[in-house]
């Protein structure tokens, strides 16, 4: 592997070792949590102690035995109402935590992108330079060449992508 890309790779694991640095013990839990839930195992799991419940109310009463509960299972339907509040926060949560690294490797991919323009930027403006300065080659003014020389104005293209924006929302709403 060339060094460019150790370093690269150095880089990324250290957004990660970053944001993992950040997360709290119960965020972990969370995350753990929500990673098991989420398997087909669990939906088996869960499924057959519905089941278990449900049967098994029959047979005691079937038998002889005191159920726990009659049909339609309002325990049952309490607990399950329960399980499904508790797994809709902690997707929310897990959810939150992914949206924050999202955040960070977007902010990271801005930051390279601008200046990685800056940088394109000034390699035209010193190639025109030279290509100026050079004897051997044809003098002669190149306005795209100059104009991509310059570095763009980000304020001007978020005002032009909200202009387009609001012109694709009076379309849509006229």
């Amino acid at each position: 592997m060339a060094d460019f890309e150790e370093t690269t790779v150095d880089q990324i694991a250290r957004l990660y070792d970053r944001h993992d640095e950040r997360t709290t013990r119960v965020q972990r839990l969370a995350n753990r949590i929500t990673s098991t839930l989420g398997r087909p195992m669990s939906l088996v799991v869960i499924f057959g102690i519905a089941i278990v419940w449900v049967v098994g109310n029959y047979v005691a009463r079937a038998v002889g035995s005191t159920a726990l509960e009659e049909f339609p299972f309002p325990d049952l339907g309490f607990l399950a109402t329960i399980a499904a509040l508790l797994v809709a926060l902690l997707i929310l949560t897990t959810q939150r935590h992914g949206e924050e690294l999202a955040e960070s490797r977007a902010q990271l991919t801005l930051h390279i992108a601008m200046l990685s323009e800056r940088k394109i930027a000034k390699v035209i403006e010193l190639l025109e330079e030279q290509r100026r300065d050079n004897p051997m080659l044809p003098s002669r003014v190149d306005h795209e060449a100059a104009e991509m020389a310059q570095a763009s104005d980000h304020e001007v293209t978020l005002s032009l992508l909200d202009e387009a924006a609001d012109q694709r929302r009076r379309l849509d709403e006229g």
